[in-house]
């Protein structure tokens, strides 16, 4: 069909949607599911296939029975565009009122799509937040001639683990709000703030409360530069950020209380060097922040010079520039986990003068070839590409590849000459790089200095010299003769042009000695394989993370790289509930969505930080597993893990558990309302026995009681009192409650499931990721925050980090500081 009929009915000028185009070669299956409030209310399915979304508009919206068969009408072809639109249609316009994203996710056709669509027979899988298994359309009667739109169909569920009687389940009255943003259609319809302008959505400034990966933190006490990988040539794809490289120094600057302090990669503190900037940042409408970038000096034709700015610093540096790149830090915010779009979004709102001395380093997204071939026509010193989506991360990774127009590096000075004719000072310098922890020698630099240079280097040199040559591999007869060996202390800047095969320099030049840098980092650069450095990319936390790119929540597109990114970003929160415990994991290694499979024994496919522990059994000993590393949490991602469960025990005392846990599970007609009260019931009992309680959603549609013990106990006796509080529960109120885990019992009630105190019971870890759609997480919450509110499914991958980054505390803070016990007195209190 195309986009025609679409664009045809719509004025740009005036509506917000996105007016669209048909991509070349489209081969995506996305799928999603708008909420449309037009002159009547109704849902519209749309489909992407060749490049354009197939729509249906379906009256009174999709239904998990299958009995239901649901009119669907085929309208006009949407542009991929509109996938993510939610927002407000003008009035007057095409389609006027609210829309809202009711459902997103990928769609997988059973059999030829193209096909199905011809015959009137299209058959689909969804994996969705909200639908998900197998689906039909079916076209009612013949299409007319020529048409292909407005013909009806039917939208029906088919019979599967997914379908569910409708007087059981109304998905569209249970989850009213949108996927994308949790508001209402009212919310969206007095908000208004959705603008398209036809080179897509205008994007907001970004709310620093929210912003994903942010977190509450003091002012980090010194932070290592992120460093870039050398490269042959730019990466391709719009994954990629390129910005202008330029020859100067690297320099974080710290802004606390308004005042700022420069300092080197090294964490020298050079804020009198470059005292001409200080003004300019503390200028800034910013109290606290940590900036990265790189002072520079540019020469008339817009080029940064490394001579010049050696030049400037000797006469106080007044033609200084902060160009910054990067923002780590601000106002209490830690943001180097924030994806660095998200982060250089932030800092231009920050940096809004062009042509001040701080200025922002903008980038090209995307193009990284034809952006290297203008810096280097224009003799710049070539560009550096990073990866858009991801942390900032200290020290040298393929996140951050350079690119150089110009052939240089630091060496270390290890000798000079003797000068020649009427030249001044010294004649060349003998220079070299660390390998192994020897200094190899590299050849000797005899161009690139002023008369200034060689006078002012002079005494620094003769001040270093010694008898021996510091090089392992010295140049011998000729190459000798008058020169003068020195301490390897010294690092200078050199520009070359090819390195010889003997691993000798060609055509040398110098540009400046190196202070901010220390002779044990200096080595050879050699220019890295840019798929190896992609693979070194997926390194996290020192685990090496295989098949990266494999879509474990479809619906969300989240990948095992970004799965173990997560665990990463939530170490310091999840791991102390994790580590030395007796743990069960659910592997899904092709998708939560795929055959999944518990494991809770060693074997082969084990990682190796991930732990032994022998567990004595009935018949003998088991070997079970255990993390007590960050290695050991990201192995279990690489492993493919989507569940971890864990014993109420340490390895260390393995029969004395110290957790009594009460999972509340509720029957599927019980309303969330009614958990959260069971939820609150139970704490206030627990606190009459002379108990604190800690709560966490699972998940799922329950929520976990978690009891910290102090290990006085055994597994029976765990297990027997903590029936006996179920019990009491539901003596008191056998209308809302049973403890029988039969599910003709639990009709209309919440299970209080105490089973999880038996000795090898599991439950599910805080913080551990749910192999469900949506990718949520099991998470702690304060017992304020326990409201009907709160949404059970509200926690995700995707929405757990701006959570931290709006805590003010830990909401299980202390957990293990109570060392309660069973105690006679709470076994009377419960007979009696």
């Amino acid at each position: 069909m195309g986009l025609e009929k679409y664009q045809q009915k719509r004025d740009f000028s005036r509506t917000p949607e996105p007016k669209g185009k048909t991509p070349p070669n489209a081969e995506g299956n996305s799928y999603l599911i708008h909420k449309h409030a037009a002159r009547r209310l109704h849902y519209d399915l749309r489909l992407e296939l060749d490049g354009v979304l197939l729509s249906w508009a379906i009256p009174k919206g999709p239904s998990l029975d299958p009995k239901e068969r649901r009119l669907a009408v085929h309208v006009e072809d949407h542009p991929l565009e509109y996938g993510d639109f939610e927002g407000n249609i003008p009035k007057g316009e095409y389609g006027a009122g609210t829309v809202l994203l009711w459902d997103r996710g990928t769609w997988e056709p059973i059999g030829d799509p193209r096909d199905g669509l011809r015959k009137g027979d299209l058959k689909f899988r969804l994996h969705g937040e909200k639908l998900r298994g197998s689906w039909v359309l079916v076209r009612m009667g013949k299409p007319a001639a020529g048409a292909d739109e407005k013909q009806n169909w039917l939208l029906i569920k088919h019979s599967d683990e997914e379908a569910v009687p409708l007087q059981e389940r109304d998905v569209l009255e249970e989850l009213p709000d949108s996927v994308a943003t949790g508001r209402s259609m009212q919310e969206i319809a007095e908000a208004r703030d959705r603008q398209w302008t036809s080179e897509g959505e205008t994007p907001e400034p970004p709310d620093l409360k929210t912003l994903s990966g942010a977190r509450r933190s003091p002012f980090p006490e010194r932070v290592r530069p992120q460093l870039a990988t050398l490269v042959e040539k730019p990466p391709e794809g719009d994954e990629w950020l390129h910005e202008v490289k330029f020859d100067g120094y690297r320099a974080l600057c710290r802004i606390e209380d308004g005042k700022a302090r420069f300092y080197t990669r090294q964490g020298n503190d050079w804020t009198d060097r470059f005292a001409s900037l200080v003004a300019a940042v503390e200028a800034l409408t910013v109290q606290n922040a940590l900036l990265d970038g790189e002072v520079a000096v540019l020469l008339q034709n817009g080029a940064s010079s490394f001579q010049a700015l050696q030049n400037s610093l000797t006469t106080k540096g007044k033609d200084l520039v902060y160009y910054v790149f990067d923002l780590l830090y601000l106002n209490g915010y830690d943001i180097r986990r924030t994806p660095l779009l998200e982060r250089k979004a932030l800092l231009a709102s920050l940096l809004r003068e062009e042509a001040g001395p701080v200025r922002f380093s903008d980038h090209f997204q995307g193009n990284g070839k034809e952006l290297f071939e203008t810096a280097c026509k224009h003799s710049l010193e070539g560009i550096i590409s990073k990866q858009a989506n991801r942390p900032y991360t200290s020290g040298r990774s393929a996140d951050w590849l350079k690119i150089k127009c110009v052939k240089s590096q630091e060496f270390i000075v290890g000798g000079f000459t003797d000068p020649g004719g009427s030249r001044i000072g010294f004649g060349a310098l003998l220079v070299g790089f660390r390998e192994n922890g020897k200094l190899v020698y590299a050849g000797k630099v005899g161009t690139g200095y002023t008369e200034r240079t060689l006078k002012d280097l002079l005494p620094h040199l003769e001040k270093l010299q010694q008898p021996e040559s510091p090089f392992v591999n010295p140049p011998k007869g000729s190459a000798v003769r008058k020169v003068h060996w020195v301490k390897p202390e010294l690092v200078a800047q050199v520009e070359f042009s090819e390195w010889t095969r003997d691993g000798i320099l060609r055509s040398p030049s110098f540009q400046g000695l190196r202070e901010d840098k220390k002779p044990a980092e200096v080595g050879r650069e050699n220019v890295a394989d840019a798929a190896q450095s992609q693979q070194d990319r997926l390194d996290v936390a020192g685990v090496r993370i295989s098949n990266p790119d494999k879509i474990l929540y479809p619906g969300q597109g989240i990948t095992k790289l970004q799965l173990a990114q997560y665990y990463e970003a939530v170490l310091d929160w999840a791991l102390p509930h994790i580590k030395n415990r007796p743990l069960m994991f659910l592997r899904c290694p092709e998708g939560f969505h795929k055959q999944c499979f518990f494991q809770k024994h060693a074997a082969d496919s084990v990682a190796e930080a991930v732990k032994k522990v022998n567990i004595p059994e009935d018949d003998g000993e088991a070997t079970g597993l255990y993390v007590d590393s960050a290695k050991g949490l990201i192995s279990l991602a690489q492993m493919g893990v989507l569940e971890i469960h864990a014993w109420g025990c340490r390895i260390s005392r393995i029969e004395r558990p110290d957790l009594m846990i009460f999972d509340l599970d509720p029957d599927s007609g019980v309303a969330w309302e009614r958990v959260v009260e069971a939820a609150h019931e139970i704490r206030a009992f627990l606190k009459e026995l002379g108990f604190v309680s800690f709560v966490k959603t699972t998940g799922g549609k329950g929520l976990h009681l978690q009891v910290p013990l102090s290990g006085n106990s055994n597994w029976d006796e765990v297990k027997g009192f903590s029936k006996s509080i179920a019990d009491a529960l539901v003596s008191a109120a056998p209308d809302r409650y049973t403890a029988v885990m039969s599910k003709a019992k639990r009709k209309g009630k919440v299970f209080i499931d105490y089973l999880r105190n038996g000795r090898g019971s599991t439950a599910i870890c805080p913080y551990s990721t749910r192999a469900r759609a949506g990718a949520p997480v099991a998470t702690p919450v304060d017992w304020d925050e326990l409201t009907p509110d709160l949404r059970p499914d509200l926690f995700t991958i995707e929405t757990l980090p701006s959570r931290f980054a709006a805590l003010r505390r830990d909401p299980w803070e202390g957990i293990y500081k109570f060392k309660q016990s069973i105690t006679a007195e709470g076994r009377r209190m419960l007979e009696g």
